[in-house]
């Protein structure tokens, strides 16, 4: 027997990785490119919780990676362009808030447009995946 879909969880967070979304573009506009990073990963983290606690996971942790081995336990199916762009994405976590995360510069000074840019396209791609695996559980 399967659990209901939580789809109340499943907007809630849902909602806020548009938001996420929606700040990593501005801030890409305004040249803030590692806080367009970051705002993407975190747009990221956020589609991908939306789903597990729509199917009552629960998830717990912030590794966009691991996040998509509990899809997949979930028997979800996760493309190999979904588990690149987890990679990619999993990668502004840290390295594009601390300063100590390189070995010289502060973290602005490690990223381009090209850098926010194709975070952006990352998180767009996995919330595309969310919504289309949703869609066909919730059809």
């Amino acid at each position: 027997m399967t659990a209901p879909l939580d789809r109340e969880e499943f907007q809630r967070w849902r909602q806020e990785a548009d938001r996420a979304l929606r700040a990593a573009r501005l801030q890409a506009e305004s040249g803030l490119h590692n806080w367009a990073c970051f705002a993407a990963e975190q747009a990221g983290q956020l589609g991908l919780k939306a789903l597990l606690h729509g199917l009552g996971r629960g998830p717990w942790g912030h590794d966009l990676v691991r996040l998509g081995e509990m899809a997949q336990a979930a028997g979800l199916d996760v493309p190999d362009e979904v588990w690149a762009a987890l990679r990619r994405l999993g990668r502004h976590y840290i390295a594009s808030r601390y300063p100590d995360a390189h070995a010289a510069g502060s973290p602005g000074a490690h990223y381009g447009p090209e850098d926010a840019q194709e975070a952006v396209a990352d998180a767009q791609r996995l919330l595309n995946y969310v919504d289309r695996v949703w869609g066909s559980l919730d059809g």
